[in-house]
């Protein structure tokens, strides 16, 4: 249950931070901007998230199910 555990929540932070920088002003382009940044997303992205999670298993565990830097 550790949000550490789970890569799309940081997908959908580094999603939020892309949309956050543009200048929106209504739903319209609110939804045009999240597809259009999503669709920018570099699959290289995801598969870092993919490939960190040995990483982030181990430091949750070492962390007694803490925060960690993830």
């Amino acid at each position: 249950m550790s949000p550490d555990l789970n890569p799309i929540e940081h997908l959908w932070g580094i999603l939020k931070r892309k949309v956050e920088e543009r200048k929106v002003s209504n739903i319209h382009q609110l939804r045009d901007v999240v597809i259009e940044e999503w669709k920018r997303t570099p699959v290289a992205t995801c598969e870092a998230l993919v490939t960190s999670m040995p990483k982030r298993v181990k430091a949750v565990l070492e962390n007694n199910g803490g925060h960690t830097k993830y």
